[in-house]
């Protein structure tokens, strides 16, 4: 039974989904409108697709010479930004029809078809044609080495045979100028071309242009469009901003990799984080990637070479670099971004994965997915309409250049352009919302807080990748870039990173198929909304949980597996902090001198808790109470033992320091508490610094050594049984008369027990001793500290096993 809460919530909902239901809407209507007035010469009425201009192209070849058996055929959707750039400044106000209709208008977007015989290189074309997006044969050529020789041609024939061969396609020489005659010679031969000047004129006389006849000898060989534009160097400076940011987006999957892979390696080998998801995600972006090479790839290699590669080959060598460098360094970032930020999200906002995580899962038939995509596709809309509409009222001054660069021949010059769109920004979008978002945002965030967090993140990714945004100049596209890097970043904050995904995906898709949808020919129509309608899908399928469905909680099963050990391992490591700050807290930071008695000391445990302890006790008499002790084994258990035997040392010392009865204590203490029977040894001495006389016992300890002024070396022995081994321990105490100046050394079995790497051998007591002796007459501390050196020169990289403990004292 519903509350009246719950019915409240469920209103609100729906309002909210309303609004963002209108933003959509209206962010199309606005995208769609403002779209052909930002770019004016994209073309309107655009009726021939590829395979249409390829007919067109070969249909064209027949009157110019025999067909190529076998042929390779590229077809690329080409266009010229130096054209476009020069007619926007020539542009108007209500002219944009005019001039899209003018002859080279026509020419701005048009269809590259060219043939290649078996086995050619690239430049080794056999025939190449223009075809315009309505289907008006702008070149026709036919290709003719220029060593071939072939007779002469005078200026009369010339002019006679090229105004038949234009009448004859169809075109009206009466818009044309009388033919100008230009010839040159080659070494065998003398070629012909024979210009028909238009006299339409949209850029005045200072830009003359038409059609020009070309005759190799006599023969002859095709027509193209001509255009002489005198401001082409200084065009072409104009559009370099333009063009380096188009670069840069090549480069940065490559400039992000050293970014990201340090810090994934890094959680790597601390298992926090996990790599099923993360080669999910790397084998999708690399499998798209290559699918679009695959539709796009023979198109998009035209113009490259590779020395002495053939055409066809050239299409395989370009297609496999691209895969192998340039996709796989996107897979590669996206992967090892949704790795880190992962581990990072899941710390503060793990909600924020939870809609990402159930679509991998092919979990769509709940409320969070549904709404997520709801908002992510009509939010895309939005954007991508707002950012169009604002380009479009601003004054062209503000905003030149302003060419088309939104993708280029990437999709638009694929069999199937709709579907290489989807998977060019399958890649792109995951690539750059898994760095930019996940990682970035929640990296950044951590550090500099919300505001200044998102601000950063929105300046640097408006500046590195925002595909809208790269067809204006370089400081508007940036502005714009940041402007619609920033409604992303707002998106993931408000609600998660899956409505950011298909935000970012939408919006791309409408803003690049948005030309594709104008379009007059049914078949370009559908490419243009085919990619809507895959940004659209997870929306359509959880649509029935749209309002009222089920939320999707993460249960700690729901929690992945790398997850959950993450958490047992941070809980264990926060148990043995505390427990090493106890230990610590325990083990006194002894003085340099008592009584006299020079100190020094060192502890090394082998792992967070070590079993080692040691102490030094001034005694109201003078003397000092000294104890170094060992619990089997290292870690928790070792500790505790460690621990209650450090106490009981210090309470008994208080009472009654005599050998015999610290001993009598402590063995009582360790065999009542070691319930698994954990051996302990206790080296304890009482040193009488006035009298030069100690008083010893040890229980299973390595024995104390006296190092002398002479340089010798002695063990003080004491044999009896460790501690805990039986209920009462009988320590028969032992008396030792020194001399100024000797030095005492207590130690843990961890110094002569060390191991050299990759072997079995023990540094052993023979090496102790060397070093003793060579440092009988240095200080106490170059005496400690020339022990650890040679234990650790010896053991070189290979880890402690045990705990290291040094406690040295010198008489005065």
């Amino acid at each position: 039974m519903r509350t009246k809460g719950d019915r409240g919530r469920r209103a609100r909902g729906a309002a909210w989904l309303t609004i963002w239901l209108i933003a959509g809407v209206a962010g199309l209507a606005a995208l769609l409108w403002a779209f052909p007035r930002v770019y004016p010469f994209y073309p309107a009425e655009w009726t021939i697709q590829r395979e249409e201009a390829v007919a067109i192209a070969l249909e064209g070849f027949a009157d110019l010479g025999d067909p190529v058996e076998d042929p390779f055929v590229a077809a690329v959707l080409s266009k010229s930004s130096l054209l476009e750039e020069r007619l926007l400044r020539a542009l108007p106000d209500g002219e944009a029809e005019r001039l899209r209709g003018s002859l080279v208008g026509k020419q701005v977007f048009d269809w590259q078809v060219v043939v290649y015989p078996p086995g050619a290189r690239p430049g080794e074309w056999t025939y190449r044609a223009r075809i315009s997006p309505t289907g008006e044969v702008m070149d026709l050529l036919l290709r003719v080495p220029p060593d071939e020789p072939a007779d002469a041609l005078d200026a009369d024939a010339a002019r006679r045979r090229a105004a038949e061969f234009l009448t004859a396609r169809g075109i009206d020489l009466a818009d044309f100028a009388p033919p100008e005659v230009r010839q040159r010679d080659l070494q065998a031969r003398r070629d012909t071309g024979v210009r028909f000047r238009a006299r339409e004129a949209v850029f005045g006389d200072e830009v003359p242009y038409g059609f020009e006849v070309h005759f190799a000898g006599d023969r002859l060989i095709g027509h193209e469009l001509y255009y002489d534009i005198p401001d082409a160097d200084e065009i072409i400076a104009s559009l370099q901003p333009v063009n380096l940011l188009s670069q840069l987006r090549l480069m940065v999957p490559f400039l992000l990799i050293p970014v990201v892979g340090p810090l994934f390696l890094r959680r790597y080998h601390a298992g926090e984080v996990g790599v099923r998801r993360s080669a999910q995600i790397f084998l999708l972006v690399l499998a798209t990637g290559t699918l679009l090479v695959a539709l796009a790839g023979s198109a998009v290699s035209e113009g490259v070479g590779f020395g002495v590669l053939s055409r066809v080959q050239v299409a395989w060598a370009w297609s496999a670099q691209i895969v192998i460098f340039w996709f796989s360094a996107m897979a590669a970032t996206a992967a090892l971004s949704w790795a880190v930020g992962e581990a990072l999200a899941r710390e503060r906002w793990p909600q924020k994965l939870a809609a990402f995580d159930a679509v991998f899962r092919r979990r769509f038939a709940n409320a969070t997915v549904a709404r997520s995509s709801f908002v992510g596709f009509m939010a895309g809309l939005g954007i991508a309409g707002g950012l169009m509409l604002l380009l479009a009222l601003l004054p062209a001054a503000w905003t030149e250049p302003r060419v088309s660069y939104l993708f280029g021949p990437w999709w638009e010059s694929a069999r199937w352009p709709g579907l290489a769109l989807v998977a060019f920004l399958l890649c792109y979008v995951l690539f750059s919302e898994l760095f930019g978002r996940l990682f970035l945002v929640t990296a950044a965030l951590r550090r500099f807080g919300a505001w200044g967090g998102g601000a950063l993140v929105a300046l640097l990714l408006g500046l590195l990748y925002w595909p809208m945004a790269s067809g204006i100049d370089g400081a508007w596209a940036v502005g714009f870039g940041v402007l619609g890097s920033a409604a992303l970043v707002a998106l993931f904050l408000r609600h998660d990173l899956w409505t950011t995904v298909v935000a970012s995906f939408t919006a791309n898709v409408a803003a690049a198929g948005a030309a594709f949808l104008l379009a007059d020919d049914p078949f370009l129509t559908f490419q243009g909304a085919l990619p809507l309608v895959v940004a659209a899908l997870p929306m359509l399928f959880g649509l029935r949980e749209l309002v009222g469905g089920a939320q999707l909680e993460y249960r700690w099963e729901d929690v992945p597996l790398h997850v959950r050990r993450i958490a047992e391992r941070e809980r264990q490591r926060v148990e043995l902090e505390t427990a090493r700050r106890i230990q610590s807290s325990i083990l006194p930071e002894l003085p340099p001198q008592l009584h006299g008695v020079e100190i020094a000391h060192a502890y090394l445990p082998a792992s967070e808790v070590g079993g080692d302890f040691y102490d030094v006790l001034a005694l109201e008499d003078g003397r000092l109470a000294v104890a170094v002790g060992d619990v089997a084994g290292h870690g928790v258990s070792s500790g505790l033992v460690m621990s209650m035997a450090k106490s009981a040392l210090a309470v008994q010392v208080t009472f009654d320091p005599e050998v015999d009865p610290v001993f009598r204590t402590l063995n009582r203490t360790v065999y009542q508490t070691a319930r698994k029977r954990l051996l302990a040894t206790l080296c304890y001495a009482l040193l009488d610094p006035v009298r030069r006389e100690l008083v010893y016992a040890s229980a299973g300890h390595l024995f104390p050594y006296r190092i002398d002024r002479e340089g010798r070396v002695d063990a003080l022995e004491s044999i009896a049984y460790p501690l805990g081994v039986r209920d009462e321990l009988d320590v028969l105490s032992q008396k030792a008369q020194l001399s100024p100046g000797d030095t005492l050394f207590l130690f843990s079995d961890g110094i002569v027990e060390a191991r050299r790497e990759g072997t079995e051998e023990q540094f052993g007591f023979e090496r102790l001793e060397a070093v003793l002796h060579d440092n009988a007459l240095s200080t106490v501390g170059r005496v400690r500290d020339a022990v650890l050196e040679a234990v650790a020169d010896f053991a070189g990289a290979a880890p402690r096993e045990d705990d290291l403990t040094v406690l040295v004292l010198r008489l005065p």
